[in-house]
């Protein structure tokens, strides 16, 4: 890589990083912010009974699903009375791991997606397109109680039970054939080929839900908070509001903490590539380009994890400045604290030492 490229990616690269913590920090205070008003301002309620007092309010409710006649997905003659079925597609691709440029190892597996094989150092070259689609069909009669969930809600129940009962003529009207239940394309003596198809049907089998949305005559709706985050969300099992709430907190905690984590690694990457046209400089010479290499990443990481808190601490101090403050007076009280406490250990040394005299 060129000297100029080398700096300007690195640049880019720190930036990126830069504008992702401090999106991560003020995205963080809003998820605080929204649940704390979630809150103060949800109701329990029964979903047995509609009262229109909650209309337009954030509610809370759980009961039995109730699911009214079937789904079905006509193009392979596969139902369900669930509240969701799903028709997964999966190719057999080949797969390309990389250590190095030179180092690259292929392997066969079965993926839900196209895998680009364009880019491969190799040739091994996968199918541009499948011949099917993975697809999710909902219900558009599903209730809880005395509600009606909305499609737009249904999407984020899981689809892990297994339908068994395909039929082998629809497989054999597609070219396919019926095994383990699965429809397979082209599979030779139970050994698959790139390029043939697996497909697999599942349906949602929750007997008991829990809702947390915005009531709406019957149904419900997406709750907006004051910071603009939406509570829209469906648990399979009984949850009352809190609880809902406590898992929506504990999600946007681990979010907020991989995104730190992936910022300060972007920003020392991008002080990496600032250090690049060093490193390669020197790199052909055998012992000072190995303590070159070490050095640089060592600074890299330093300036990067430091240059990291700095952008977390000035983002605190922007969306909580009173936090920030309360935490920057702790701080200067322990380091205060601290000192004194060094000086009058080394005033009581140095009186042990006149009295010994």
């Amino acid at each position: 890589m060129k000297k100029g490229n080398s700096i300007v990616g690195g640049l880019i690269i720190l930036i990126v990083g830069v504008c992702l913590l401090w999106w991560n920090e003020g995205n963080n205070v809003k998820n605080l912010q929204s649940v704390s008003e979630g809150l103060k301002n949800y109701t329990d309620i029964k979903a047995s009974k509609i009262d229109s007092k909650y209309d337009g309010s954030l509610v809370a409710t759980h009961g039995n699903l109730t699911v009214t006649g079937n789904i079905s997905d006509d193009e392979f003659s596969v139902s369900s009375n669930s509240a969701v079925l799903y028709r997964k597609v999966e190719m057999y691709q080949w797969t390309e791991e990389c250590e190095s440029d030179d180092e690259c190892t292929y392997k066969k597996e079965w993926s839900d997606r196209l895998i680009d094989s364009s880019s491969f150092k190799s040739g091994h070259d996968n199918p541009e397109n499948m011949l099917y689609e993975s697809e999710k069909f909902l219900s558009d009669s599903v209730m809880i109680g005395a509600f009606t969930l909305p499609q737009k809600l249904l999407k984020s129940l899981s689809t892990n039970k297994k339908i068994k009962d395909l039929k082998g003529e629809v497989a054999t009207s597609h070219n396919m054939t019926l095994t383990d239940n699965n429809f397979y394309t082209n599979v030779k003596d139970n050994t698959p080929e790139v390029g043939n198809i697996r497909i697999s049907f599942y349906e949602n089998d929750a007997k008991v839900v829990s809702v947390l949305a915005e009531q709406s005559d019957d149904t419900f709706k997406v709750y907006k908070t004051k910071k603009g985050k939406d509570f829209f969300r469906i648990y399979e099992d009984n949850y009352d509001g809190n609880d809902m709430l406590s898992m929506i907190s504990k999600q946007n905690k681990l979010m907020v903490w991989i995104f730190r984590i992936v910022g300060i690694l972007v920003i020392i990457g991008g002080f990496s590539s600032l250090f690049a046209p060093i490193t390669n400089l020197v790199s052909k010479v055998p012992i000072l380009g190995g303590i070159v290499n070490g050095a640089t990443s060592l600074v890299s990481f330093i300036v990067g994890l430091c240059i990291s808190l700095i952008i977390i601490a000035v983002a605190w101090f922007r969306f909580r400045p009173l936090v920030s403050i309360i935490l920057i007076i702790i701080i200067a009280g322990l380091i205060i604290g601290l000192n004194v406490y060094s000086k009058n250990k080394s005033m009581e040394g140095k009186t042990k030492i006149k009295i010994k005299k």
